[in-house]
């Protein structure tokens, strides 16, 4: 890249055409490339002459389809604005096998050119550096994200908002706390902490002084990168999905009915006729499963232990694949009793079956009503789960034929 002017200059032209570079920026984080309709929208009140010299700077290129900022410069202003795009997690995972590859080749090393294992060396610091970064501010828009769901209550429909907060756990959070969660073998985190017990070793070891520091070097980032990268994990775990779930549970007629079953005998019981047979209507139904079968739940009495009875637990959360329910779903129907394969599902997949997972599998035909009909039949089922016993009735689903325009959806 030749500028037509000394850097100084391009700076100088940058800073006074700022808010010009801020709309294209925006335009350009949205649709990925500025269509030349859009840019000639945001440039119309420019004169001629600064859109050339945007241009003859290289700060903006041309495109067959349009225009887009250069990366350097797109990347500048990333940094100055605080604003960017979630990595998906395809895009994050290409790191672990650059790591891979340049520690194999460092630890392949004998004693043939001496300059090409530290250029390895300094590769790895480099690509370490640009990954936590990417990594801190993909955690920071994600909490942005889910902030602004959270924010925008009003604004957004509710069916809209949990269709934004489960887009972000299953595609971006989840995915992001695999990357970083030590405990899997395939994780970033978990290969960072091999190549440090190497580098560890050879910082001392290393016959040559030029490689010993740069080995030093490593290390230190090495060891900082496991405090940086621990508290984007306690980001995502303690912050991110707790308030992504809570967006799911603010629907004020379930905010209404949590309220009267904390307190049922101070209110009275809601109108509820009895139907055979009733609508579901949009995602959003799904979340209220669970207020569903409370009803139908009986709780043992409270066992109150001493202090000294106590024992710590472990409270890792293990996150729920709700995608591997979906496809055995689709795979088992028609079903005879949905309750029984639910808990059944639950017993054959999950280390620690619970409570709130079955709830979650049982909430998979309230989402995917479009596809599925479903019919109560005669007789009940208790199953228990931890210390809770559900009566729950006998429900046989099964998918929706293929219906024409003259049809009605058969319902739930």
């Amino acid at each position: 890249m030749i500028l037509k002017a000394e850097p100084d200059k391009a700076l100088r032209f940058l800073e006074d055409n700022f808010e010009l570079f801020r709309t294209l920026y925006r335009l350009q984080l949205e649709h990925s490339i500025i269509g030349r309709d859009l840019f000639e929208e945001a440039t119309e009140e420019k004169a001629d002459v600064i859109v050339k010299r945007m241009l003859d700077y290289k700060l903006v290129v041309s495109q067959p389809n349009g225009f887009r900022i250069n990366e350097p410069v797109r990347g500048f202003l990333a940094f100055l604005l605080n604003e960017f795009k979630p990595l998906l997690p395809e895009e994050l995972t290409k790191y672990r096998q650059a790591f891979l590859e340049l520690f194999k080749r460092i630890q392949a090393f004998r004693d043939d050119d001496i300059l090409i294992l530290a250029e390895r060396l300094d590769a790895f610091y480099q690509e370490l550096q640009e990954f936590l970064e990417n990594v801190e501010s993909n955690t920071s828009q994600l909490l942005r994200n889910s902030q602004y769901l959270k924010a925008n209550k009003g604004e957004i429909p509710y069916s809209e908002r949990v269709r934004r907060a489960r887009h972000l756990i299953e595609y971006y959070i989840e995915p992001l706390n695999r990357i970083l969660d030590v405990q899997k073998k395939q994780s970033i985190t978990n290969l960072l902490n091999q190549v440090s017990a190497y580098v560890n070793v050879e910082r001392f070891n290393h016959p040559h002084t030029g490689i010993r520091q740069r080995f030093e070097r490593l290390h230190e980032l090495l060891r900082e990168a496991e405090a940086r990268i621990l508290r984007q994990s306690h980001v995502v775990t303690r912050e991110l999905l707790p308030l992504i779930e809570r967006l799911q549970t603010e629907s004020e007629i379930l905010s209404g009915w949590l309220y009267f079953l904390e307190r049922p005998f101070l209110h009275e019981v809601p109108v509820m006729p009895a139907r055979r047979l009733f609508t579901l209507t949009g995602s959003n139904i799904g979340v209220g499963l669970e207020l569903f079968l409370q009803q139908f739940e009986r709780r043992p009495a409270v066992i109150v232990l001493k202090e000294e009875e106590t024992a710590p637990v472990n409270t890792r959360q293990v996150y729920f694949n709700r995608r591997h329910y979906q496809q055995a779903l689709k795979a088992a129907a028609p079903v005879g009793n949905y309750f029984e394969w639910c808990y059944e599902a639950m017993q054959a997949h999950e280390a620690m079956p619970t409570t709130e997972r079955f709830l979650k599998i049982g909430s998979l035909l309230f989402e995917e009503a479009d596809e599925y009909e479903a019919e109560f039949g005669e007789g009940r089922i208790q199953l228990q789960i931890e210390s809770a016993v559900f009566d729950l009735p006998v429900m046989e689903v099964r998918r929706k034929a293929q219906e024409t325009g003259a049809q009605k959806s058969t319902a739930l």
